[in-house]
């Protein structure tokens, strides 16, 4: 009896570490057009470039100050199986998002950040066979219906919301599926990057002058476009580190459900911030999505007080 105990307790601290993280990683994913907007005078193709290099310095030496061998996982033929996909993946989810901060169009960045939960929600069904609860269902359909309503009163195919959607959902079911430690998936994830996207930044300063980094050095600034660039590496990677820790420690369903933080964060930046239009569209979609959120907390809450009925029935039967 001890043993079950321990093993749940020690289930509910992974399972709130998890959380925490999941939460985390949302609101710094959810702000984070603000710093990117810091760069709207930097050409987005090299702001990606820089981002994918400075990530993987970043990581690389949080590897070597914590110890943690990330060039064991370079060695082994399975784990790059799962990395290399991913690492694919997440550069091509960062392009499309940075491309479209920098042409203003941070509301359908938050579309697609809204249908991504949607995405993961069917990949944990498909491939983790997860289940839901007659709640969580009811909430998926909620949620459903007002994406379905927005989109459709967008106005014109959202296709960066869709590759945003099903890019960061492949990658989520990717890392779940691999289960590596975080910040050393994260450091070869960025490893093999890094070559390309060093080699890109070069040919793109060669062919058409975009060099900002390190230019006007004289000027301060030149000197904060670089520090804005170096800073991206870790506004990449941490945040990328708090959501493997939640990948691998709760349900993809779950994790779902939790990242609608983000987008709604990045929707209210572009309309009171950045100008963008709050429609009739905005506000069904809205309730659609909080109403849902309403089910699933009741849902958790219920589901909480079971699991402690049940082991108090255990250790009153023991």
């Amino acid at each position: 009896m001890p043993a079950m105990e321990n093993e749940v307790q020690i289930l509910k601290r992974r399972t709130r570490r998890g959380i925490v993280a999941a939460l985390g990683c949302y609101l710094m994913w959810g702000v984070f057009p603000l710093y990117w907007k810091l760069l709207g005078h930097v050409n987005s193709f090299e702001v990606i470039a820089q981002r994918i290099i400075w990530c993987f310095v970043f990581t690389v030496i949080i590897c070597f100050i914590g110890k943690w061998d990330f060039l064991s996982l370079l060695k082994d033929r399975r784990a790059m199986s799962y990395l290399v996909p991913a690492s694919i993946l997440i550069t091509l989810n960062w392009s499309v998002y940075i491309f479209a901060v920098d042409i203003d169009r941070i509301v359908e960045t938050a579309i697609g950040y809204y249908i991504n939960p949607l995405v993961s929600i069917l990949l944990g069904l498909v491939i983790f066979k997860e289940r839901l609860t007659p709640l969580q269902w009811a909430a998926v359909a909620l949620c459903f219906c007002g994406i379905v309503f927005f989109t459709a009163n967008y106005g014109q195919f959202p296709w960066i919301s869709i590759v945003l959607a099903v890019s960061f959902g492949l990658y989520g079911a990717v890392k779940k599926k691999g289960a590596y430690p975080p910040v050393e998936a994260i450091a070869v994830e960025s490893t093999v990057m890094a070559p390309f996207a060093i080699v890109f930044a070069i040919v793109l300063g060669c062919t058409t002058g975009s060099h900002a980094f390190l230019a006007d050095a004289s000027t301060a600034a030149g000197w904060t476009t670089t520090a804005l660039l170096v800073g991206g590496g870790a506004i990449t990677a941490i945040p990328l580190i708090l959501f493997a820790t939640a990948a691998n420690t709760i349900p993809l369903t779950l994790l779902g459900f939790i990242q609608y933080l983000s987008p709604t964060i990045a929707l209210l930046i572009g309309v009171f911030v950045n100008g963008e239009p709050f429609t009739l569209a905005h506000a069904v979609c809205f309730g659609c999505i909080w109403s849902g959120l309403a089910l699933v907390g009741v849902d958790a809450i219920r589901h909480a007080r079971r699991a402690k009925q049940d082991r108090q029935r255990q250790q009153s039967s023991a």
